[in-house]
């Protein structure tokens, strides 16, 4: 059963951030992505930032190696997202607190899987 979560943004190592979409869980895998456009029964809203990570490792080591293109806000979903099949083995893990004005986690931002 998918589970849809969504928050303030969807942030996409190497990519930038999505404002305002919904990511969909299956097993503890990210199986999609779209924008929140109207209110969806069964999305589950979170505040702070939904990182799509490949692996725990990647956060578990300290957010500053995954934050390179922090500032960067796009307008769309990356063409290797928009495949038929969403890339395999990505995770979304919920960052809260967060800094919306720098765009980065603070001190005491904690990481949690999404299932």
């Amino acid at each position: 059963m998918i589970k849809r979560f969504a928050s303030h943004f969807i942030f996409l190592p190497g990519h930038g951030y999505l404002k305002q979409y919904v990511v969909g869980v299956e097993e503890g895998q990210v199986v999609s992505a779209f924008p929140l456009t109207e209110e969806i029964e069964g999305v589950e809203w979170f505040p702070g930032v939904i990182a799509l990570l490949n692996n725990e490792e990647d956060i578990s080591k300290g957010y500053s190696g995954i934050f390179q293109k922090a500032n960067e806000v796009l307008q769309e979903l990356p063409e290797v997202f928009c495949q038929e099949t969403f890339p395999s083995g990505i995770s979304a893990y919920l960052l809260y607190p967060f800094d919306f004005t720098t765009m980065l986690p603070v001190d005491g931002t904690r990481h949690r899987l999404l299932r």
